[in-house]
């Protein structure tokens, strides 16, 4: 474990993306923007997190 989250700390930016996302806020309804995107370069996984103006955030993979 303690190597994989080493991986974490080495991670590099290699892209950037387009934020194309219609996500209202669960909570004040607003659009929620696209913050982070994240690959696992093992698994080829992608995550995507999002944060609303009003503080919210949510994670979606």
């Amino acid at each position: 474990m303690g190597a994989r989250l080493m991986e974490i700390f080495r991670a590099e930016k290699i892209c950037v993306v387009e934020d194309n996302s219609s996500k209202p806020c669960r909570i004040c309804g607003q659009k929620m923007k696209l913050v982070r995107t994240v690959v696992d370069s093992d698994s080829g996984d992608i995550t995507h997190m999002f944060e609303c103006p009003c503080g919210k955030r949510l994670w979606d993979d």
